[in-house]
Order: structure tokens, then sequence, then C-alpha cells
């Protein structure tokens, strides 16, 4: 036996996704594991289908078990992301490796890239924050630090997207001293938010936006099973998005005050300030315009906003999720579940009322995903509310 872990969105599941399940089989591994984000997404964003559309999907795809990354950590930076669901895989008590994308492929160029990156921010951190202070964000002041160390070359392979995920995870691996492995499968089609296809390939932001725009070619870069369930939750008012969520968003930019503003996970009180500035702001476009400078990356501005929506504390984003919540498996996943019941260090439940009865940060963690649900219960066309999560019953689906 040997079980390999994803760590996904799939918003929405693709056919690069398909793909790399794939691959992640033909090097071996007899069981998957996804950890899956929840209804909000790490770009600060709302998931297109929910949570238990996309793990239906990702065991229709191949995966035999998906669990649910939380929102703190769904929708936090990238090392927090990383390091939430690094922290449930192993955790988990069975994983051998875990399998990610990259632009080369390559596990080697990934571990130097790590540590040099490791070593840039560990050893010149000073030089790090003064750039910030001249006006640079974070990711641009290191990204300056590491060219000037190693040059051009190395810098872009850094912060090519489809390695900064890949980097986080193996510095979290790192940190964690995971018993687990890394494997990753080149991406060969398109890249990363590419907005054009290329053969039967295409970008999941590419694939959203033609959702949501209403056009009709998004058939052709899907599995025929998703683009089924894509096409009867358009026609059911099931597809989410953030412009269903502008008014809650804007009645909330609007009254929340600065002292509770700072409490959001990445604020400070210059970025404070400027929220406060552009809380009259007439569209969340204008609001996210009027914030936005050199120093604040769009995506870091998203996140806070989606924070604040839907209330994440600073504190509970830098905790480690405290239970492995199950949201579809097959009967090879039902064999995983067994033996993670023996060795896995925290409480596994299908059910969020039963693991709410886990009490402490469990409870604390269930009732921000309760008011998530219900946040996103209204970013669908039609209006639902939390208690098709808390009341979610989970169906084991047939082996692929």
């Amino acid at each position: 036996m040997k079980v390999s872990g994803i760590i996904c969105e799939y918003n929405p599941l693709h056919n690069g996704h398909v793909y790399h399940i794939r691959e992640t089989r033909r090097n071996g591994a007899t069981h998957i594991v996804c950890v899956l984000s929840g209804n909000f997404v790490q770009r600060g964003d709302v998931a297109l289908l929910s949570k238990f559309d996309r793990a239906r999907l990702a065991v229709r795809a191949g995966a035999d078990l998906v669990v649910e990354l939380p929102t703190p950590q769904s929708c936090a930076p990238a090392e927090l992301y990383a390091s939430g669901a690094i922290w449930l895989l192993h955790n988990l008590g069975v994983v051998d490796e875990l399998s990610f994308g990259s632009a080369s492929g390559d596990i080697e160029t990934i571990s130097l890239l790590t540590e040099a990156i490791v070593s840039t921010t560990t050893i010149y951190g000073e030089r790090i924050r003064e750039r910030m202070k001249q006006g640079e964000s974070y990711p641009a002041a290191v990204f300056e630090t590491v060219r000037q160390r190693y040059g051009d070359q190395v810098a872009s392979k850094m912060y090519d997207p489809n390695n900064i995920l890949a980097i986080e995870y193996c510095k979290a691996m790192q940190r964690q001293h995971v018993r687990f492995s890394a494997f990753t499968v080149p991406r060969r089609y398109v890249v990363h938010d590419s907005s054009r296809p290329a053969g039967q390939f295409a970008s999941a932001s590419f694939l959203r936006k033609s959702v949501l725009e209403g056009e009709l070619n998004y058939p052709e870069f899907v599995p025929p099973f998703a683009a089924k369930l894509l096409s009867d939750r358009i026609a059911e008012g099931r597809i989410a998005s953030m412009q269903q969520l502008e008014r809650v968003a804007l009645y909330r930019l609007r009254t929340i005050s600065t002292e509770e503003l700072l409490t959001m996970p990445d604020m400070n009180q210059s970025l404070a300030s400027r929220f406060y500035a552009a809380r009259n702001a007439n569209s969340l476009e204008e609001f996210l315009a009027a914030v936005k400078t050199r120093c604040y990356t769009m995506s870091r501005i998203r996140r806070i906003v989606m924070s604040t929506l839907l209330g994440i504390p600073r504190e509970l984003m830098q905790e480690r999720p405290p239970y492995v919540r199950v949201l579809a498996f097959n009967d090879r996943g039902r064999e995983l579940l067994g033996m993670i019941q023996e060795r896995c260090t925290l409480p596994v439940n299908t059910s969020l009322s039963r693991l709410r009865d886990e009490g402490g940060m469990a409870e604390a963690f269930i009732r921000l995903e309760e008011r998530a649900s219900h946040v996103y219960g209204l970013a669908q066309g039609t209006v639902s509310s939390a208690e098709e999560d808390l009341r979610a019953r989970i169906v084991m689906e047939g082996r692929r």
C-alpha cells in the first residue's frame, strides 16, 4: 500500500486536475487522500461549487478520500494555507507521499528553491524589512533579495506561480518534520491563472470566468461528470460568486470599527487606515482599487476582506486544524478511514455537530464554519443556510 496526499481547491475540477491524479497513480499510489479547501478559497474568493460537490467530483476523478481544510486555513496566506494542510496529512498517520504540481516537475529543483528562500529570509531578514519600509510588498522584497543573492534565473523559478505553493508545501514539511516524502508532477499544458486554453486544458481561473459570464465553452476542458454537475448547478442557481456577496461585503466594510479591523489576519495600522478611508466605496471593485498600493498585493487585500466578512480572527488563522472532517470517500477511502481511526492524533468524523462536542478549539473552529456556511448560502443564486453543512449526510461513492 502507498498512500499519496493531494492539497487542492478544485475550483472547479478540470482536465489538468484529472491528469495530476492519474500521474500520482502512475507513480505507485494505491490510495489517494485529498485535503480540499472549504467554501472559501485561498485567493480571497468564494468557491464556484460547494465543498460537498467538489469533494464528490474529486472522488469521481480518482481520489479515494476527501477531508476538509477548515475555513481559517482555506482563506490564509500561502504559508499558513500550506501549513494547515500539511498538518492534517501528517496527523492522519497513513500518508506516505505528498503529490503536487510544479513548473518543472523536478523535486530536486523544488527542494533547492525551498532551501534558497528559507536561507535568504533567515539571513537577510533585516534587508527584506528595509525594502518593505521603502514601499515594496513582502513578496517583492523577498524576490529582489533572492535575485541579488542567486541571480535572475533562480529568482524567476522561485516566483513562478506554478512553484509558489510547491515551495510552501516543502517548507511546511520541513518545519513539521513529517514522515512522508514529496513527489511533483509538471504542469505541461497551461500555466497557473492562464487566460488562454491549450488543447483540452484550461486554467481554473479561465473556467470560472467562463461559467460566471455564461459562456458555454467550459465542457471541453472538464471531465464529462464535472460538466454535467456544473450544468445542473447553473440551472438550479447553485453557482456561487463574490458578486452575489458584494452588498453584504460592503455593509460589513462600512460598519466595522478600526479596532476590530486591527484584529483581522495580516492587518496592520497603515492598511487598516486605508480600509477605513475606502469604506464608502460604491462597489467592491472600487474599494479594492482604493486600498491597493505597491506595498499591498491584491490577493492580500482580498483575503482580509474575506476575513472581515466571515469574522476570522488572526489567532484562529494561526492555529492548526483541531479535527479531521470527512467530506467524501469510496470503498478504498473506507479502507483508509479504518486505518486513520486507529492512527490519527485528531478526532475524525463526517459530522460537524459531533466534532463540536470535542469542545475547546474544535468548537471555536466549528462556530466559524457555521458562520461561513451561512454567508456562502448568500453567495449562491438560490439562497441556503448552514443547515446543509451541519446536517450533511456523507454518502460513499462507488469505486472508479
